[in-house]
């Protein structure tokens, strides 16, 4: 992988209080050079309807700083941080392009991915005769499955200070993606136990995103060829043929901060650090990418958007490049804290908090905005090409759970979403949206799905969408979205417990894993069961199984442990039991009639990461953190 194109890092010369910082933190290593753009670009190529560009480096500085200063108070940054909602990498239900009676296998690499045309980073990947995974001790591991018995090849040692590794596999290179806290990203005095403030559950200072190349054409012998230090937290990464995009959102700089003493009052350490706000360059606040010293600016500041209203001193960021190194890397940022990410083959939409402005008080009056965490601002990039253009933003009224409630289905966006009122309930809706000269505009909406209960999962078809919230009972909506201006709840099952991953079977059914209840809510019993709904006014459950009190489904907060093999008509889920900490491989076939029937298929240990692949010839490799195993389906 090379990442190629112009390196810029534009808005003059760092203060030398600023410089030495840097130099202290070691962002600037002595091989590494900046090249300063000019600081008068032009404007970037927006609709003035939706995000505005910057007509230079000092205009952008200007934007950071002077809404940056009124967050700061005698500690520092003294708003809080919004927490990254794709967090949960697989959580709910993944949405489907096709029609309902189609059932959905997993992608070319084996992961069950959202959607069929862009692929997932997950613990393990195959390309049908080796497997490569992560193990727990942060080795890559690469396995032949080519034969009747798997066969280790190599063990390759991975940075040990990246957490959350992931992969993607293309063709002989293998990208390895993980979360690091750089020691030297920490400010003066900062030390490594400090990265992560367990006040808020988000990490301090400057949140680095690696992403590691590696060429596996000799899989006994894998190399290391490049490896890239993006800053910021990764939001999500995706895989469309050849191209990669990565999404990221880099925080606000992390200062040497004065703190209150016996000798500084809190009023004199908010003005110090005030004044270290203003001192700050655009280098403090550009995301930006390091390779082998080399330090270089992430975007152009004519590629940085903000939105008309403040949405945070945080910068969304949108990185392209191609992984066999003959196209350039390109970035498109927008002022602010990027949260969740999905993607279709057309469309990449990320989401961020919306912002509003309160009334301040007394010495802190000038701090007039907060987090509005019941709205939702959505920014649209178009991906079909080479590169990622802005297409357009727009704003609801409610939260989104996660990635998998989002969709696009011909050019229109569907959401669903949950909003509080003030006594504290909730309500459940769908919008639709459509790009008008530069905004996502809604055009329709169903609302009152579920009144005072919570969005457990949600499937997307091309004209319908299947809505699970729950309380006590499991109300199962279906959506009509046939005319997406008018979209509609045309239908509603009622039962006990909820189902948090659903999954199309073919011929109008839906396997759904969860957990079962009673009246009274739920008994702590995982079921599997078949919904069909081929009259979707009046979706029935046809069959149900029932796995004993304190398990759990894997796949119901992570999809990608779910698999679907089409030719028996069978799904592979892990489950847990919370008494013993053992696990199994769970096979439910579901019939014709929709009948389903189970049975183990074999035991797990620690199967917080177990995986398994369709393989050729009626065969499965079964991953869990201890070894991988093949073993063989029977067909219909």
């Amino acid at each position: 992988m090379r990442l190629l194109g112009k390196v810029v890092f534009g808005g003059g010369l760092a203060s030398a209080a600023t410089a030495g910082w840097l130099v202290a933190a070691g962002v600037f290593a002595t091989s590494a050079t900046l090249v300063v753009a000019d600081p008068v670009a032009p404007r970037a190529q927006a609709d003035p309807d939706g995000l505005t560009g910057f007509d230079s480096c000092a205009e952008l500085l200007d934007w950071y700083v002077q809404h940056g200063v009124s967050e700061v108070g005698p500690y520092g940054w003294d708003n809080p941080m919004i927490a990254y909602a794709d967090m949960r990498m697989a959580d709910g239900v993944a949405p489907a392009s096709g029609t309902l009676e189609k059932s959905v296998s997993s992608s070319a690499t084996g992961t069950n991915t959202q959607e069929a045309a862009v692929d997932e980073p997950d613990v393990a990947k195959t390309n049908g005769t080796l497997v490569a995974r992560i193990v727990a001790d942060k080795r890559l591991v690469l396995v032949d499955v080519s034969g009747p018995e798997p066969v280790v090849l190599s063990r390759t040692p991975l940075p040990k200070s990246g957490d959350d590794n992931q992969l993607l596999l293309l063709g002989d290179h293998l990208l390895v993606t993980q979360q690091t806290y750089d020691q030297q990203l920490l400010p003066p005095g900062g030390k490594s136990d400090d990265v992560v403030d367990l006040a808020y559950g988000r990490p301090r200072g400057r949140v680095e995103t690696k992403v590691l190349d590696i060429d596996i054409s000799v899989p006994t012998s894998p190399e290391v060829v490049s490896t890239d230090r993006f800053t910021g937290t990764l939001l999500s990464a995706r895989q469309y043929d050849d191209t990669i995009r990565l999404v990221t959102s880099t925080s606000r700089p992390e200062l040497d901060w004065v703190t209150p003493t016996k000798g500084i009052s809190e009023r004199r350490a908010t003005r110090l650090n005030r004044a270290k706000v203003r001192a700050t360059t655009i280098e403090d606040w550009l995301p930006s990418v390091n390779r082998n010293g080399q330090r270089e600016a992430l975007t152009d500041c004519d590629d940085v958007l903000h939105p008309s209203a403040y949405s945070g001193g945080e910068t969304l960021a949108v990185t392209t490049f191609d992984i066999d190194g003959t196209a350039e890397r390109s970035a498109v940022g927008i002022t602010t804290a990027g949260q969740i990410a999905y993607s279709s083959a057309d469309r990449l939409y990320v989401t961020s908090v919306a912002y509003e402005k309160v009334r301040g008080k007394g010495f802190f009056a000038r701090r007039t905005i907060t987090p509005a965490y019941d709205d939702t601002e959505l920014h649209a990039f178009d991906v079909t090409g080479d590169d990622t253009s802005y297409v357009a933003s727009g704003e609801i009224k409610g939260s989104v759970r996660d990635r998998w409630s989002i969709d696009e289905q011909d050019g229109r966006l569907r959401v669903a979403w949950t909003r509080t009122d003030r006594r504290g309930g909730t309500r459940n809706g769908v919008t639709v949206l459509a790009e008008q000269k530069g905004r996502l505009v809604p055009t329709g909406r169903v609302t009152d799905l579920g009144i005072d209960e919570d969005i457990q999962s949600v499937r997307w078809f091309d004209d319908l969408a299947v809505v699970v919230t729950f309380r006590q009972t499991d109300p199962l909506y279906t959506i009509d979205l046939s005319d997406p201006d008018r979209p509609r709840m045309i239908g509603a099952l009622k039962i006990p417990g909820y189902s948090g991953y659903l999954h199309p079977v073919g011929d109008h059914l839906l396997l759904g894993l969860g957990m079962d209840g009673d009246e009274d809510g739920l008994n702590g019993w995982s079921q599997a069961a078949v919904f069909d709904i081929s009259d979707p006014r009046r979706p029935v459950r046809i069959s149900q199984a029932s796995f004993g009190r304190d398990t759990h489904f894997a796949a119901v907060e992570d999809p990608r442990a779910f698999t679907w093999v089409d030719r028996t008509s069978t799904a592979l889920a892990p489950l847990t039991s919370w008494a013993d900490s053992s696990g199994r491989l769970i096979a439910l076939h579901v019939d014709a009639g929709g009948r389903l029937t189970t049975h183990t298929l074999a035991d797990l240990r620690q199967d917080w990461q177990a995986r398994t692949f369709e393989l050729p010839g009626r065969r499965v490799a079964v991953l869990d953190s201890h070894r991988v195993r093949l073993v063989r389906l029977e067909g219909r």
